[in-house]
């Protein structure tokens, strides 16, 4: 776990209607709390299910985690584990093609591409001038 995370622990599947002040009530048992995030739905205005408890030292997250994982808070069985670092998903609003490295390296692979292909139809066609002139030659003979 992370140093900065240590003194932290995550309290999942809580009843919807708890409030900060019943958590510090309940947790306190275990140690001085220096401070409760309960986030709140933007919708409903309740609590999301879950909230994380820092405590002022490392001991009293641990016996928290100890004597409280998977105990009852108000009817529901509750989930006490140490707190993870925050990982925001990476996600694009923009489709790939929009990125300028995208474009240069996918312009400069289309700009190959397309000059080797011009090349190789100049060719063809310059083949196909060839066996024209040839052919038109031969009639020429033969006309004569």
């Amino acid at each position: 776990m992370s140093e900065e995370l240590a003194n932290t622990v995550y309290l999942g599947g809580i009843p919807e209607d708890v409030t900060v002040e019943q958590i510090k009530h309940l947790f306190i048992t275990f140690g001085e709390i220096k401070s409760v995030d309960l986030p709140i739905d933007s919708e409903t205005l309740k609590n999301r299910g879950f909230a994380f408890i820092e405590y002022e030292d490392i001991e009293d997250a641990e016996a928290a985690i100890d004597n409280y994982d998977e105990g009852e808070l108000f009817g529901k069985i509750v989930k006490v584990k140490p707190a993870k670092p925050y990982k925001p998903k990476s996600f694009y609003t923009k489709p790939v093609w929009h990125s300028e490295d995208w474009q240069r390296k996918n312009n400069e692979e289309y700009t190959y591409k397309e000059r080797v292909r011009r090349e190789k139809q100049k060719k063809r066609d310059e083949e196909e001038r060839k066996k024209e002139e040839e052919k038109a030659k031969k009639y020429q003979k033969k006309q004569q």
